[in-house]
């Protein structure tokens, strides 16, 4: 799974704008008809930013994740990168559950991005944004970032990998769910079981091609 000789660009830096957390986590013994953090979930969103293909600078977010008001992400992201909301230039969407992709109605007039199976699944199911203006795009879609396939939680879901400062990261959204998913090697949240075991294998997969490994909702794991 070594897909770094592919990536050509490298990015100028990255942050984790918001921390996600499970409303129920399996792993904490608590149980899906009394969730104990509420409903829905929120889920980890990272900005990256480097220089596009022809050389302008690029703020991308990724899993732009319910926030209750656009100041609410704005906050997010000043307080992390002194930017805010309105410096975004794209955004990246890993897969269609609505908790990855609702702030987008924040940030309109930017580019949508998601991997062509993803963004067809928004386009003809979103919540709360025109799903439509969703563009698909593949492999290294900005310089330095590169949409890599980690089928389990869904079979579409697609993690951003990249490198920084020598590390291998990947932010896996939820084909990792936690570190707890991690260490199990398990998913949480889909509705085909039968994902389980292929769900596993991304995991071990990451396990042997990732020094950084972000969580859709938990910090990010130290390889």
């Amino acid at each position: 799974m070594d897909i770094f000789p592919k990536i050509n660009g490298t990015v100028d830096n990255w942050d984790m704008i918001v921390m996600g957390h499970l409303r129920v986590n399996e792993y904490f013994g608590e149980r899906r008809d009394a969730p104990p953090r509420g409903d829905p979930s929120t889920c980890t969103s990272v900005m990256v930013r480097g220089k596009d293909f022809s050389g302008k600078p690029y703020v991308l977010l990724i899993d732009a994740t319910l926030r209750l008001t656009a100041a609410d992400f704005d906050f997010d992201i000043n307080r992390r990168t002194g930017l805010h909301i309105s410096d975004a230039t794209h955004c990246f969407v890993t897969h269609h559950h609505l908790d990855h992709y609702e702030a987008l109605k924040y940030i309109p007039g930017i580019p949508w991005y998601a991997a062509p199976a993803v963004a067809e699944l928004i386009a003809g199911g979103a919540k709360y944004i025109d799903g439509k203006l969703m563009k698909g795009v593949e492999g290294e879609f900005l310089p330095g970032v590169y949409a890599l396939p980690l089928p389990g939680h869904t079979d579409t879901l697609h993690g951003v990998a990249f490198s920084y400062r020598g590390k291998r990261i990947l932010f896996a959204a939820d084909a990792v769910m936690s570190k707890y998913h991690f260490d199990g090697e398990t998913t949480d949240f889909q509705p085909d079981p039968a994902l389980n075991d292929l769900a596993g294998q991304t995991i071990r997969n990451m396990k042997e091609s990732f020094d950084i490994v972000i969580p859709g909702h938990d910090n990010m794991i130290v390889v």
